[in-house]
């Protein structure tokens, strides 16, 4: 018998989550590339890429809420993806909160994009550590 085969399917995760948790990470990558669009020095099309780079954040972290929702009703026997995911939703609120000051501040930029690539990472492990049990 496989090892798949002797896998519980209370320990896998439901599909639901994992597709709220691939979009939410496709969507923090991608405001990587968006931003770096509009960060390069005389870039074109500036404001553009701005207002695309705040809607996709502004909808990552609804794809990160609904992920987190999918989490606590399918994913109560998983606590490393439950908090995993929790943890991801309250770093992008934050980071979408720091993205709104950044126009009053330059000062939210010094942590706006570090906690970016925080969250990258944290967006990749959660589909990584879905699949280890």
């Amino acid at each position: 018998m496989t090892r798949a085969a002797e896998t519980p399917t209370a320990t896998r995760p439901h599909p639901v989550w994992s597709a709220l948790v691939g979009l939410t990470t496709l969507g923090v990558l991608l405001q990587g590339l968006w931003a770096g669009l509009f960060l390069r020095r005389g870039a074109g099309g500036r404001e553009t890429w701005v207002s695309i780079h705040q809607h996709a954040g502004e909808t990552t972290v609804l794809l990160a809420l609904l992920a987190t929702v999918a989490a606590l009703v399918w994913l109560r026997d998983r606590r490393d993806l439950l908090i995993g995911t929790a943890l991801l939703l309250v770093l992008l609120v934050l980071e979408l909160a720091l993205g709104y000051s950044i126009e009053r501040s330059n000062n939210a930029v010094a942590v706006h994009v570090p906690l970016a690539l925080l969250l990258m990472g944290l967006a990749v492990w959660l589909p990584v550590a879905a699949r280890r049990r």
